[in-house]
C-alpha cells in the first residue's frame, strides 16, 4: 500500500466518523476533504472541484426547484389525494393505498417534497379512519424512499452514481433504466409494511395530551434573577392554570422532582410541558426566561416546523439547532410523539418527525419557511400557487421528462430549460427558485463525487475492493453483491 493510498483511507474513515458524529456539519467536512486532497497535490485543483461542475448537480437543482415549486402548490396536493382514493376501508388498506400514492410521485419528485405533500394527506387519513397519524406518517417516508429509486431523478444518489460511473469512462444511466428494480423493491416493501411493518410502526400517544386534546411541547423556563418566583414554592407559581405542567427542577448538580411545594432559586430551570398557549403567556412573563430565547430575537410570530424525513437537522443537538437559526428566530419547544421523559430540550437529538415551536419575527420565521428540510405549519398560511401554476409547473417537469426520454435533448438541458421558461414566463423569480435548492444537499454531494475520483486515482478504491473481494470473491457471486450491499448500508448510515 503506497502512502497516497494511506491518506485517502485515512481520509475517508476520518470522514466517517466526522459525518456520523455532525461535530461539524456534513457540507463542511466534504469542503474540507476537497480542500485536503488539493492542498497535498493527491488529485489538481480543477479535479477537486470537478464534482461540483458536474452535470448531477444540474440534475438536481432543477429537480429540486420543480418538485418543491409543486409540493408548495394545490395541484400535486389534489394529485395524491386522488391516487389514495377516499380513505374507506381497514387501515391496513389505507396505508397501502397511501404507500403506493407515495411512492408513485417520488418516481418524479424528491421525498423530501412527496413527504411534505403527503403528510398533510395522511393526516386527513387517519382523522377519519380514528387512528394515529404514526400509523401512516411513518409508511409513506418509507414509500418515497422506493419509490424514488424506481427513476433516475427520484432520488439524488441515483443521480451521483450515474455522474460517477459517466467519470469511469462509461455510459450514464438512462432515465428509467431503474425502473423495474426500484418497482419490485416498492411492491416488496409495500407486502413487508402489510404483512409484518404495520404491527412494529410505533403506535405512540403524546401527540396530544392535554386537555381537550391539546398539543404539549417539552420547554424549560429559567428563574430569573430578583424575580418573584425566586424561592416561591412550585405550586405557588401557577403554572398548571395557565397550561404549564412542571416535571422536574435541574437545580445543576441534580434533578429534583417538580413537587409543588419545593422552592425553587435564581437560576434554577423548571422543565415543562406546556401548549403553544401557555408558552406564548411565559414569554412575556418576567419571573423567568424562557430557554431558547435571546435578546436578538424580536417579535412573537408562533410557528410549528415539523423535520421531514432526510433532514440535514437531523441528529442535531436542539442547542447547536438554535444557534444554526436565524438571530431573528428561536427555538423555545420541542413535540416528540411518545416522549414523556423530563429532559431538558438544549440537550436532546432532534429526530424526523419531530415538531419545533419557534418564535420570532415575520422575516426569522420566513427564513425557516426557506428551508427545504422542514415543514412550516403556520396559522396564516403563505399564498400557496393556484392550480394553474402547480399545472405548468407540472407540465414542464413531465416534458422535460418527455423530451430526455425520447433522446431529444440530454437531462441536464431539458430539465434547464424547464426551469428557465417558467423563470421567463414570470411563474417564479429566479430568486425563487435559488430559495428551493437544498444547497447543503449540493456541497455534500459535490465534495462526495470529487472525494470518489480520488479514491479512483490513487488506487484506493482498487485495494479497498480487492480486500472485500479476497475475503468473499470464494463464496460466488451472490455473496459478494451481500456483502457490497451491507457496505453500502452501513456507510449510508452516517450520511
Amino acid at each position: 500500500m503506497s502512502l497516497e493510498i494511506l491518506f485517502v483511507l485515512l481520509l475517508f474513515a476520518a470522514a466517517a466518523v466526522l459525518l456520523a458524529t455532525e461535530i461539524i456539519p456534513p457540507e463542511i467536512t466534504a469542503l474540507g476533504l476537497v480542500v485536503a486532497l488539493g492542498a497535498t497535490g493527491v488529485i489538481t485543483a480543477r479535479e477537486a472541484f470537478q464534482g461540483f461542475a458536474s452535470e448531477t448537480i444540474v440534475v438536481l437543482a432543477c429537480v429540486m426547484v420543480l418538485s418543491r415549486r409543486l409540493a408548495y402548490s394545490i395541484t400535486l396536493i389534489g394529485l395524491s389525494a386522488r391516487l389514495v382514493g377516499q380513505f374507506k376501508g381497514a387501515p391496513a388498506a389505507i396505508t397501502a393505498r397511501l404507500m403506493a400514492g407515495s411512492a408513485a410521485l417520488s418516481t418524479i419528485f424528491s421525498n423530501t417534497s412527496t413527504t411534505a405533500v403527503m403528510m398533510p394527506v395522511a393526516i386527513a387519513a387517519a382523522r377519519r379512519a380514528k387512528t394515529e397519524p404514526a400509523r401512516f406518517l411513518m409508511p409513506i417516508a418509507f414509500a418515497s424512499m422506493m419509490g424514488g429509486s424506481a427513476t433516475l431523478i427520484g432520488t439524488s444518489t441515483n443521480l451521483a452514481m450515474s455522474g460517477a460511473i459517466t467519470q469511469a469512462g462509461l455510459d450514464p444511466f438512462g432515465l428509467f433504466e431503474f425502473f423495474w428494480v426500484g418497482l419490485a423493491v416498492t411492491v416488496a416493501g409495500i407486502a413487508t409494511m402489510m404483512l409484518v411493518g404495520n404491527r412494529l410502526v410505533p403506535m405512540r400517544g403524546g401527540a396530544s395530551d392535554g386537555e381537550g386534546g391539546e398539543e404539549l411541547f417539552l420547554a424549560a423556563l429559567v428563574v430569573a434573577a430578583g424575580s418573584r418566583a425566586e424561592d416561591k414554592a412550585i405550586g405557588e407559581l401557577g403554572l398548571p392554570e395557565i397550561g404549564a405542567k412542571p416535571l422536574a427542577i435541574d437545580a445543576g448538580e441534580g434533578r429534583l422532582a417538580a413537587h409543588p411545594r419545593r422552592k425553587v432559586h435564581e437560576g434554577n430551570q423548571i422543565i415543562i410541558r406546556a401548549t403553544r398557549d401557555a408558552l406564548s403567556v411565559l414569554l412575556d412573563d418576567d419571573r423567568f426566561l424562557v430557554d431558547g430565547l435571546s435578546e436578538n430575537t424580536r417579535g412573537r410570530v408562533g410557528a410549528e416546523a415539523i423535520l421531514l424525513p432526510g433532514s440535514q437537522w437531523i441528529g442535531l443537538s436542539v442547542a447547536r439547532a438554535r444557534r444554526q437559526l436565524s438571530p431573528e428566530v428561536a427555538l423555545v419547544g420541542v413535540r416528540r410523539s411518545g416522549y414523556g421523559r423530563a429532559a431538558l430540550v438544549g440537550l436532546m437529538r432532534l429526530r424526523a418527525g419531530d415538531i419545533l415551536w419557534l418564535v420570532g419575527s415575520e422575516d426569522g420565521v420566513a427564513a425557516v419557511d426557506s428551508d427545504v428540510d422542514i415543514y412550516l405549519a403556520r396559522d396564516e398560511e403563505p399564498v400557496a400557487p393556484g392550480r394553474r401554476e402547480g399545472w405548468y409547473t407540472l407540465c414542464a417537469l413531465i416534458g422535460a421528462i418527455v423530451i430526455a426520454a425520447a433522446g431529444l435533448l440530454p437531462l441536464s438541458i431539458a430539465l434547464t430549460a424547464a426551469v428557465l421558461g417558467l423563470i421567463l414566463s414570470g411563474r417564479f423569480t429566479l430568486r425563487d427558485a435559488f430559495a428551493m435548492v437544498s444547497w447543503r444537499v449540493l456541497i455534500l454531494i459535490g465534495g462526495m463525487t470529487s472525494f470518489g475520483l480520488a479514491m479512483l486515482q490513487t488506487g484506493a478504491a482498487d485495494w479497498l475492493a480487492t480486500a472485500i473481494f479476497r475475503h468473499v470473491a470464494p463464496m460466488g457471486l451472490p455473496a459478494v453483491l451481500v456483502a457490497l450491499s451491507v457496505l453500502t448500508v452501513l456507510l449510508t448510515q452516517p450520511c
